[in-house]
Protein backbone atom coordinates (compact mmCIF):
# COMPACT_ATOMS: atom_id res chain seq x y z
CA UNK A 1 0.00 0.00 0.00
CA UNK A 2 1.16 3.32 -1.21
CA UNK A 3 1.88 6.15 1.27
CA UNK A 4 -1.44 7.94 -0.06
CA UNK A 5 -3.46 5.11 0.16
CA UNK A 6 -2.59 4.53 3.59
CA UNK A 7 -2.96 8.05 4.41
CA UNK A 8 -5.96 7.61 3.45
CA UNK A 9 -7.27 4.44 5.34
CA UNK A 10 -5.90 6.22 8.45
CA UNK A 11 -8.32 8.93 7.71
CA UNK A 12 -11.47 7.13 7.35
CA UNK A 13 -10.53 4.97 10.27
CA UNK A 14 -10.35 8.10 12.61
CA UNK A 15 -13.45 9.43 11.44
CA UNK A 16 -14.98 6.09 12.05
CA UNK A 17 -13.94 6.22 15.64
CA UNK A 18 -14.63 9.78 16.22
CA UNK A 19 -18.33 8.89 14.58
CA UNK A 20 -18.98 6.28 17.04
CA UNK A 21 -17.94 8.06 20.19
CA UNK A 22 -20.22 11.14 19.12
CA UNK A 23 -23.07 8.31 18.03
CA UNK A 24 -22.55 7.13 21.95
CA UNK A 25 -22.57 10.73 23.31
CA UNK A 26 -25.75 11.01 21.71
CA UNK A 27 -27.21 8.63 22.78
CA UNK A 28 -26.99 9.15 26.27
CA UNK A 29 -26.94 12.96 26.55
CA UNK A 30 -28.82 14.15 23.46
CA UNK A 31 -27.59 16.67 20.44
CA UNK A 32 -26.82 19.36 23.31
CA UNK A 33 -24.38 16.95 25.27
CA UNK A 34 -22.29 16.32 22.29
CA UNK A 35 -19.25 18.75 22.29
CA UNK A 36 -15.75 18.60 20.47
CA UNK A 37 -13.99 18.58 24.21
CA UNK A 38 -16.42 15.13 24.86
CA UNK A 39 -15.64 13.67 21.82
CA UNK A 40 -11.61 14.11 21.98
CA UNK A 41 -11.85 13.06 25.96
CA UNK A 42 -13.49 9.85 24.53
CA UNK A 43 -11.19 8.84 22.18
CA UNK A 44 -7.87 10.48 23.93
CA UNK A 45 -7.14 13.18 21.24
CA UNK A 46 -7.62 17.04 21.53
CA UNK A 47 -10.36 18.47 20.22
CA UNK A 48 -7.70 20.50 17.58
CA UNK A 49 -7.65 16.62 16.14
CA UNK A 50 -11.43 16.89 15.83
CA UNK A 51 -12.15 20.13 14.44
CA UNK A 52 -9.66 18.90 11.40
CA UNK A 53 -11.95 16.07 10.45
CA UNK A 54 -15.81 18.40 11.46
CA UNK A 55 -15.98 21.52 11.09
CA UNK A 56 -19.05 21.60 13.57
CA UNK A 57 -22.01 19.30 15.38
CA UNK A 58 -24.13 19.29 12.52
CA UNK A 59 -20.94 17.51 9.96
CA UNK A 60 -20.72 15.00 12.44
CA UNK A 61 -24.50 14.14 12.96
CA UNK A 62 -24.34 14.59 8.73
CA UNK A 63 -21.58 11.74 8.63
CA UNK A 64 -23.81 9.19 11.14
CA UNK A 65 -26.29 9.67 8.49
CA UNK A 66 -23.80 9.18 5.93
CA UNK A 67 -22.50 5.93 7.26
CA UNK A 68 -26.02 4.60 7.61
CA UNK A 69 -26.68 5.58 3.72
CA UNK A 70 -23.99 3.85 2.90
CA UNK A 71 -24.70 0.89 4.62
CA UNK A 72 -28.32 1.09 3.42
CA UNK A 73 -27.52 1.24 0.05
CA UNK A 74 -25.15 -1.33 -0.08
CA UNK A 75 -27.98 -4.08 1.40
CA UNK A 76 -30.31 -2.82 -0.74
CA UNK A 77 -28.43 -3.10 -3.80
CA UNK A 78 -27.46 -7.00 -2.61
CA UNK A 79 -31.36 -7.52 -2.36
CA UNK A 80 -31.73 -6.31 -5.99
CA UNK A 81 -29.13 -8.99 -7.01
CA UNK A 82 -30.30 -11.92 -4.83
CA UNK A 83 -33.87 -11.40 -5.89
CA UNK A 84 -33.36 -10.88 -9.53
CA UNK A 85 -35.76 -13.68 -11.36
CA UNK A 86 -38.50 -12.85 -8.79
CA UNK A 87 -41.67 -10.74 -9.96
CA UNK A 88 -41.14 -6.98 -10.09
CA UNK A 89 -43.91 -7.09 -6.69
CA UNK A 90 -41.88 -9.39 -4.84
CA UNK A 91 -38.61 -8.12 -5.56
CA UNK A 92 -39.85 -4.60 -4.32
CA UNK A 93 -41.36 -5.87 -1.13
CA UNK A 94 -37.85 -7.47 -0.75
CA UNK A 95 -36.02 -4.01 -1.41
CA UNK A 96 -38.43 -2.32 1.15
CA UNK A 97 -37.61 -5.28 3.42
CA UNK A 98 -34.03 -4.99 3.11
CA UNK A 99 -34.35 -1.24 3.66
CA UNK A 100 -35.70 -1.50 6.95
CA UNK A 101 -33.70 -4.63 8.37
CA UNK A 102 -30.57 -2.42 7.61
CA UNK A 103 -31.55 0.83 9.64
CA UNK A 104 -32.75 -1.77 12.51
CA UNK A 105 -29.05 -3.10 12.50
CA UNK A 106 -27.49 0.53 13.16
CA UNK A 107 -29.98 1.34 16.17
CA UNK A 108 -27.52 3.93 17.83
CA UNK A 109 -26.98 5.53 14.82
CA UNK A 110 -30.55 6.05 14.03
CA UNK A 111 -31.14 7.09 17.54
CA UNK A 112 -28.59 9.62 17.14
CA UNK A 113 -30.04 11.12 14.09
CA UNK A 114 -33.44 11.34 16.16
CA UNK A 115 -32.03 12.84 18.91
CA UNK A 116 -29.86 15.20 17.25
CA UNK A 117 -32.91 17.20 16.07
CA UNK A 118 -31.03 18.64 12.85
CA UNK A 119 -33.45 17.34 10.54
CA UNK A 120 -30.74 15.06 8.57
CA UNK A 121 -32.37 12.42 6.64
CA UNK A 122 -29.50 9.31 6.03
CA UNK A 123 -26.88 10.67 4.17
CA UNK A 124 -26.20 14.11 1.99
CA UNK A 125 -27.60 15.93 -0.68
CA UNK A 126 -28.11 14.43 -4.41
CA UNK A 127 -25.07 16.15 -5.36
CA UNK A 128 -22.85 14.45 -3.41
CA UNK A 129 -24.13 11.07 -4.36
CA UNK A 130 -22.42 8.95 -7.03
CA UNK A 131 -25.65 8.13 -9.29
CA UNK A 132 -25.36 4.07 -8.94
CA UNK A 133 -25.61 4.60 -5.55
CA UNK A 134 -28.47 7.17 -4.76
CA UNK A 135 -31.26 5.21 -3.92
CA UNK A 136 -33.68 7.61 -4.94
CA UNK A 137 -32.67 7.59 -8.94
CA UNK A 138 -32.43 3.22 -8.10
CA UNK A 139 -35.80 3.34 -7.00
CA UNK A 140 -37.36 5.52 -9.53
CA UNK A 141 -35.98 3.22 -12.31
CA UNK A 142 -36.86 -0.06 -10.56
CA UNK A 143 -40.49 1.73 -10.35
CA UNK A 144 -40.56 3.09 -14.47
CA UNK A 145 -39.41 -0.64 -15.00
CA UNK A 146 -42.64 -2.42 -13.04
CA UNK A 147 -44.67 0.14 -14.80
CA UNK A 148 -43.42 -0.60 -18.37
CA UNK A 149 -44.15 -4.49 -17.56
CA UNK A 150 -47.76 -3.49 -15.85
CA UNK A 151 -46.82 -4.89 -12.71
CA UNK A 152 -47.47 -1.36 -10.91
CA UNK A 153 -50.43 0.90 -11.49
CA UNK A 154 -48.93 4.52 -12.90
CA UNK A 155 -47.25 5.96 -10.52
CA UNK A 156 -46.84 10.12 -9.09
CA UNK A 157 -43.20 10.74 -10.16
CA UNK A 158 -43.15 11.69 -6.41
CA UNK A 159 -43.44 8.05 -5.59
CA UNK A 160 -39.81 7.30 -4.70
CA UNK A 161 -39.40 10.07 -2.61
CA UNK A 162 -42.72 9.12 -0.75
CA UNK A 163 -41.50 5.05 -0.22
CA UNK A 164 -38.46 6.42 1.07
CA UNK A 165 -40.00 9.05 3.32
CA UNK A 166 -42.29 6.40 4.53
CA UNK A 167 -39.54 3.76 5.55
CA UNK A 168 -37.53 6.01 7.00
CA UNK A 169 -40.18 7.22 9.35
CA UNK A 170 -41.63 3.59 10.22
CA UNK A 171 -37.77 2.38 10.87
CA UNK A 172 -36.53 5.53 13.16
CA UNK A 173 -39.91 4.95 14.95
CA UNK A 174 -39.56 1.60 15.57
CA UNK A 175 -36.20 2.00 16.81
CA UNK A 176 -37.22 5.12 19.23
CA UNK A 177 -39.81 2.86 20.63
CA UNK A 178 -37.67 0.14 20.95
CA UNK A 179 -39.93 -2.16 18.21
CA UNK A 180 -37.15 -3.45 16.58
CA UNK A 181 -35.87 -5.39 19.49
CA UNK A 182 -39.25 -7.50 20.05
CA UNK A 183 -39.53 -10.81 18.52
CA UNK A 184 -42.20 -10.10 16.34
CA UNK A 185 -40.03 -7.70 14.83
CA UNK A 186 -40.06 -9.58 11.78
CA UNK A 187 -43.39 -9.52 11.23
CA UNK A 188 -44.05 -6.06 11.43
CA UNK A 189 -42.06 -5.14 8.72
CA UNK A 190 -43.14 -7.90 6.84
CA UNK A 191 -46.33 -6.44 7.41
CA UNK A 192 -45.76 -2.65 6.54
CA UNK A 193 -43.63 -3.89 3.45
CA UNK A 194 -46.69 -5.36 1.71
CA UNK A 195 -48.81 -3.11 2.85
CA UNK A 196 -46.57 -0.04 0.74
CA UNK A 197 -46.11 -2.57 -2.09
CA UNK A 198 -50.23 -3.70 -2.12
CA UNK A 199 -50.48 0.34 -2.51
CA UNK A 200 -49.00 0.23 -5.98
CA UNK A 201 -50.51 -2.80 -7.56
CA UNK A 202 -52.80 -2.74 -10.34
CA UNK A 203 -56.18 -3.55 -8.72
CA UNK A 204 -54.94 -3.68 -5.44
CA UNK A 205 -53.44 -7.04 -5.27
CA UNK A 206 -51.52 -8.50 -2.81
CA UNK A 207 -47.42 -8.79 -3.63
Amino acid sequence: MGTKARREKEKEHMKGVILEAATKIITLEGYDGLSMRKIADAIDYTPTTIYSYYKDKAAIVNGISRQIYDKIIADVKTAFEESKGSPMDVRLKFLLKAFLYSIADNPEMGMAVIKSGTGAIFGPSDDDIPQENNGTLILQEFLKQGQSERAFRKLDSNMPWMLITALIGFALNAIENGLHRNENWAQLVEVYADMLVRGLLPGGDRA
